[in-house]
């Protein structure tokens, strides 16, 4: 049997990660939350300034009482909890991965609101293995194998960037049920661990039946992902590079330049992390399709791809916003006016945070055609400071070209190539 975890290595890993001594743990009844919720309790009572949150999504009866069964557990420990509840209709189709978006909004937004940097969450060992097993199965590469970061930042929407962190990816579950046997903590198991409509709960008893077998174990997959955690940094060390060596210029309005020479097959890694970047997409393209829409924009001046526009224009490669996304097609409304509220941030598009300064409200919308016709003809002087395709302004804020504009706008293609910042919106 496995011992419990104590609470000096956990304070040791803390210290290890950079966390400071003010910070939310994410509970959600489960027993791994529970021993993470146990630890923080425990580290609290030598100084640490602990909150504990619980996101109540509301999709099967009987989880509003968990969610208050887990906050008087909270309580019975001596941490302060909030209740916090994913309201308004929930989705018909991508209910899993709606919902854990909603969670980490609503935790970021709790935690900036109380004035806590970080969050906990209490993914394990085995939890990082499952990953890596869905994701192998899926054909993964370095990147997807690496699993989940033992730190990542996150915001909701506008907000301020916080660490997330991920204490017990060391520790395994069997150690996380000594624990709560340990301080006679009781846990809830959701009935949905046990269904096989997850792809997880499938993954968790392949696993295991593999494991039995000796095929292949909880301890394999994590050497595959750190073994992956390190390819994947030097990978992304040689894209930053092959940005810098082409060239590259991230834009105000929000696109990105490379010098067309500078740019070829061997790039492709380097461009599908660009588009990423730029389209504000969660997920980047994968080598292989940018390789074939690099291609294609040699051949044809353009090519289409993650929601991202290349575009070639005499000696320089554009890496831009998709127009056809925000100003519509079939089957694909335009993008609706975003409205600010005065002193307000909001965000826009995943690629813009936009700040009203003025008094009243102020809205936000692509510049589209009408706009790109407002600014004249490209001879213009004014218009000759946008040096840019014409996709590349019609997909632009309309606030980056008005005059005395009471929104500022901050673009986030750079931040989000060189330094991620996942905003739940």
């Amino acid at each position: 049997m496995s011992a419990p975890l104590a609470i000096d290595d956990y304070r040791a890993t803390l210290a290890a990660l950079g966390v400071p001594r003010r910070y939310a743990v994410a509970v959600s009844g489960g027993r791994d939350s529970m021993a993470l919720m146990r630890l923080a309790a425990e580290d609290a009572k030598t100084g640490a300034d602990v909150l504990a949150l619980t996101v109540d999504h509301g999709l099967r009866e009987g989880s509003r009482a968990e969610a208050e069964q887990t906050a008087q557990w909270c309580a019975a420990a001596g941490l302060p909890h909030r209740l916090l509840v994913w309201e308004g209709d929930k989705p018909a189709t991508g209910k899993q991965d709606a919902a854990r978006r909603a969670r980490y909004r609503l935790l970021a937004s709790e935690a900036e609101r109380e004035g806590f940097p970080a969050i906990l969450a209490a993914h394990t060992a085995d939890d990082q293995a499952e990953t890596v097993f869905m994701r192998l199965a899926r054909g993964a590469g370095p990147q997807g194998l690496s699993g989940m970061a033992s730190v990542s930042r996150i915001a909701a929407g506008a907000g301020a960037p916080l660490m997330l962190v991920r204490p017990l990816l060391g520790a395994t579950r069997e150690a996380t049920r000594a624990t709560c046997e340990a301080f006679a903590q009781p846990f809830i198991d959701d009935p949905s661990n046990d269904d096989p409509a997850y792809e997880r709960v499938r993954a968790r008893a392949l696993l295991a039946a593999l494991e039995e077998q000796k095929l292949l174990t909880r301890d394999a997959l994590l050497k595959t992902a750190a073994r992956a955690r390190a390819a994947s940094a030097v990978i992304a060390a040689a894209q930053e590079r092959a940005f810098v060596a082409a060239a590259g210029c991230f834009h105000a309005g929000g696109w990105a330049s490379l010098a067309a020479r500078r740019v070829d097959a061997a790039s492709a890694s380097m461009i599908a992390r660009l588009i990423g970047a730029v389209s504000g997409g969660e997920h980047a393209p994968g080598e292989d399709e940018a390789r074939a829409a690099l291609a294609a924009a040699e051949e044809t001046g353009a090519a289409t791809l993650g929601g991202a526009l290349l575009k070639r224009r005499g000696e320089t490669l554009f890496v831009l916003r998709e127009p056809a996304a925000l100003l519509g097609r079939a089957g694909v409304a335009p993008m609706a006016p975003l409205n600010v509220a005065p002193g307000a941030r909001a965000l826009w598009d995943e690629r813009f945070i936009a700040e009203n300064r003025a008094r009243t409200a102020a809205s936000l919308a692509p510049l589209g055609p009408d706009g790109l016709a407002a600014l004249g003809p490209a001879t213009n002087v004014g218009r000759g400071l946008f040096d840019a395709p014409d996709e590349a302004l019609v997909a632009a804020p309309d606030a980056f070209f008005r005059e005395n504009c009471p929104l500022a706008l901050k673009p986030l293609a750079e931040e989000r190539f060189f330094a991620p910042i996942l905003r739940f919106s």
